[in-house]
């Protein structure tokens, strides 16, 4: 498979799936915890800063301290199959961490005659060839991403965004859900439980 390209090869989608899922249970949702182990930890973001070059750059940044060969992406919701029937792609990319800064937002939202495969997607996750971070991204109900790393690494710092503390995604969620008070408080109680930000 080549780098920096959406994967378009069935073979190796079947390895990207099953590397994916020793990190992340594809079948568990937010506030559930989606990770398959502990980590060291946690950040929580909104899930907008994604499509922009600067999550691109955390990307690059996050694969240099994990030493990853490879950084992925996959659709979790719609399956990344069908993306394929559509759009002869699986609902996946692979990055070389040395290309991620300059392809990751064409690659993903803005290549000429490529599907935006961000913007139809409402549940997705990133992590690393290392298998010692993780992200969990849902846009559907509650546009928030998690960030997991397995060590004590300053997210907010190398990132260069703000990453929400208890009070921030409490605050985050009642607005998400004002006219739902009782959703944002189920939310936040199941997400502190599984979430230690």
């Amino acid at each position: 498979m080549k780098a920096s390209e959406l994967v378009i090869d069935n073979e190796a989608f079947s390895v990207l799936r099953g590397e994916c899922e020793k990190i992340i249970d594809t079948h568990k949702r937010l506030p559930d915890l989606v990770f398959r182990r502990s980590f060291a930890k946690y950040f929580a973001i909104e899930y907008g800063l994604i499509y922009g070059k600067e999550f691109g750059a955390l990307l690059f940044r996050i694969s240099g301290i994990f030493g990853d060969e490879s950084v992925h992406f996959m659709a979790v919701d719609p399956h990344p199959d069908s993306y394929y029937q559509n759009a002869s792609h699986f609902g996946a990319a692979s990055f070389k961490p040395s290309s991620l800064v300059e392809r990751y937002v064409p690659v993903l939202s803005r290549e000429r005659n490529v599907p935006q495969l961000l913007a139809g997607v409402n549940v997705g996750v990133f992590w690393g060839s290392s298998l010692k971070w993780g992200i969990s991204c849902d846009r559907i109900s509650w546009e928030l991403a998690v960030i997991a790393v397995s060590e004590d690494i300053d997210v907010p710092t190398i990132g260069g965004f703000r990453c929400m503390d208890p009070s921030g995604v409490s605050s985050y969620m009642n607005s998400q859900y004002h006219w739902k008070p009782s959703a944002a408080s189920d939310f936040t109680q199941r997400f502190f439980a599984n979430y230690p930000i």
